[in-house]
């Protein structure tokens, strides 16, 4: 009996790792896909809210980034975010780069990815409605794709 509840333990304590990645937007100038995982929105505190998310590039940086995982905290009620981790991937998605974020609230602009990231988030999930699901694995390819890239091309500076 021992065991069996030590084991009912153990299955409840380990963190669930599927993905629910939503599609939420796509920059003006077709060179980035943001993802926002939205099982793994949080509330953090009063109006904030925690997430893993996921941007595409249509194109590597200078130091062959092509996509960054990152954990956010958006401020629900006062329109900013702030980067609590980052993690940059290559073409290959191996992992070029893993360094905590500045933790410093930057202000959400009208329009952008992060105000359409700030909607899902803030919302629970449900706006935009142009979000779309690509379920559970990797968004990279996906992103490519939506960005009109093929996943293994696009070795390009990106200025994002």
């Amino acid at each position: 009996m021992i065991k069996w509840l030590a084991l009912v333990a153990l299955f409840w304590s380990v963190p669930a790792s599927a993905k629910n990645w939503y599609l939420v937007a796509i920059s003006e100038s077709s060179t980035t896909a943001y993802f926002i995982d939205r099982d793994s929105i949080v509330n953090s505190g009063t109006n904030l809210r925690r997430i893993h998310a996921w941007s595409v590039h249509s194109t590597s940086d200078a130091d062959g980034t092509a996509s960054r995982e990152l954990v956010l905290e958006f401020d629900c009620a006062g329109a900013r975010y702030r980067f609590l981790h980052l993690t940059g991937y290559s073409t290959s998605l191996a992992q070029l780069s893993d360094e905590a974020g500045s933790g410093m609230w930057r202000d959400v602009t009208s329009g952008s990815l992060d105000d359409s990231a700030r909607q899902f988030v803030c919302s629970g999930g449900t706006r935009p409605s142009s979000a779309k699901a690509y379920g559970p694995g990797n968004p990279f390819a996906a992103g490519r794709k939506a960005l009109g890239v093929s996943s293994g091309s696009g070795t390009n500076y990106n200025s994002h």
